[in-house]
């Protein structure tokens, strides 16, 4: 399908195999001054800002939290209660960071690879390629000469992976558009996302456990777990040969005190773990079966409570509600230091239902074996209707170039659009109907045929939404 962005796919590709090659893991709680998500997290933004700067569009670097790229000029049009002002623009929301890359790629996962039609790369689909695309269609918006009512603005964070706090730092110094999408998801539009809670429990190490860490990131399925377990060598090959008997591979080896345990299992995406094997759940579980945890230890808890299963039943949370389906559990990461072991977990919970519950009834049982919880962050959801013209627009838009008509879906994973206070929601880059592409995990790829069809879509829906009618 020869289509209007088709002209700039060479383009496209290139800033894209630029970006795929900067390694822009967000590192939370930086220390360095200046880079509140690490020097590479702002090595991405400011590859952005070069681009942009080259396309002459308005720039601006929100202390590397945020950047965006501007087409069009606007005017502040009132001053809000909060001071930051409205502004009517429309906006696009991208991030340039990444999960880390993980184990077991076929591909180098920061090097952009093309094989059989299908971009290879940690970022293609989340959220690398979509922020390239977002850039170009903002630069042939511009070559087109395309009318326009207000402003369309391309923000790119560089934190989402770890908790979107760089836009809300972004919209503490810059007002919310009237109109925005973020394409950090599947086709069609997603106008409901579940609550994202992120959890950290810690609680004294058993006595057995010499070191134990495992997982690379809190929102994916946990892929490796090491420990030095202190027991004798008949427990030690029973827990092995439990693991191995499992989804999970195992290695066992002597270790001084003990004996050493590397678990490899398959990472996936918080929002549906039980697409992968948890490495932390699968070792902790086989120690736990064979009673090496003592009753009300740290570890037994986590066993039985919080890695027994996906949906919260172990610990009495589980629930659901019809607009976006079941709650689930994600274990993402193990640690031990100082004495004490702490688990992080990430739970996607229903849309219609409140975090408050939850919270309780995990820290009532966590209390009971001597385990604190501590809330890291609590994004609650994302509703905006159906017949809101946002999700008529962006309908029109899919609908044009894909002949199919667009219903609005539910999901659990989270995106920017929930920080644009009913304003916007996820609309692509990634087809409902295509080969899994592998997001948070190994492999990540984007078909390059689709990826251009996106680029279409996209390039319609921000040529529609700078001309929309503002709502009553």
């Amino acid at each position: 399908m020869e289509t209007f962005m088709s002209r700039y796919q060479d383009d496209i590709l290139r800033d894209l195999r630029q970006l795929v090659a900067i390694q822009s893991v967000a590192v939370p709680d930086c220390s360095i001054e200046g880079y509140p998500f690490g020097t590479k997290s702002a090595e991405a933004i400011a590859f952005i800002i070069h681009r942009a700067n080259e396309m002459e569009f308005a720039t601006e670097n929100c202390g590397n939290y945020a950047c965006h790229a501007q087409l069009g000029d606007h005017a502040q049009s009132r001053e809000s209660s909060d001071g930051v002002g409205d502004e009517d623009y429309a906006a696009v929301l991208c991030h340039v960071d990444v999960v880390p890359a993980g184990d077991g790629w076929q591909t180098d996962p920061f090097t952009l690879t093309e094989k059989d039609g299908v971009l290879y790369g940690r970022g293609v689909a989340d959220d690398k390629g979509a922020a390239i695309i977002a850039l170009w269609c903002l630069k042939a918006m511009k070559d087109n000469h395309v009318p326009m009512k207000r402003p369309i603005r391309c923000v790119f964070g560089g934190g989402e992976e770890i908790g979107m706090d760089d836009m809300g730092a972004y919209f503490a110094k810059h007002p919310l558009p009237t109109f925005g999408f973020t394409p950090d998801a599947d086709y069609p539009a997603c106008h409901c996302e579940k609550g994202i809670l992120h959890l950290k429990l810690s609680g004294k190490t058993s006595p057995e456990v010499r070191e134990m860490k495992g997982g690379s990131a809190i929102n994916c399925v946990a892929d490796r777990c090491t420990a030095v377990i202190s027991c004798d060598e008949t427990a030690a090959k029973k827990i092995h040969s439990i693991i191995n008997g499992s989804d999970a591979q195992g290695e066992l080896s002597p270790a001084p005190g003990g004996y050493a345990f590397t678990v490899k299992g398959v990472s996936a995406h918080a929002m549906c773990p039980e697409n992968g094997v948890n490495a932390i759940c699968r070792l902790l579980c086989a120690a736990s079966s064979i009673g090496l945890w003592e009753d009300g230890s740290t570890e037994r808890f986590f066993a039985e409570k919080l890695c027994a299963d996906t949906t919260g039943q172990a610990i009495g949370v589980v629930c659901s509600d019809e607009m976006s389906g079941d709650m689930t559990v994600n274990v993402g990461l193990i640690e031990t230091s100082n004495g004490q072991t702490s688990l992080s977990v990430d739970i996607r919970y229903p849309a219609t239902l409140d975090s408050a519950p939850i919270i309780r009834q995990i820290t009532g049982e966590a209390a009971k074996c001597g385990v604190k919880v501590d809330i890291l962050n609590d994004n609650k959801p994302l509703y905006v209707p159906e017949d809101h013209p946002l999700i008529q627009t962006l309908g029109e838009c899919y609908t044009e170039v894909t002949g199919q008509a667009m219903k609005p879906v539910a999901m659990g994973g989270g995106t920017y659009a929930r920080t644009l206070q009913g304003r916007g929601v996820a609309f692509g880059p990634v087809f409902s109907n295509a080969k899994p592409c592998n997001l948070h995990m190994p492999d990540e790829n984007l078909s390059l045929k689709e990826f251009m069809l996106h680029a279409e879509i996209c390039y319609r829906a921000m040529c529609r939404l700078a001309v929309l009618d503002k709502p009553e």
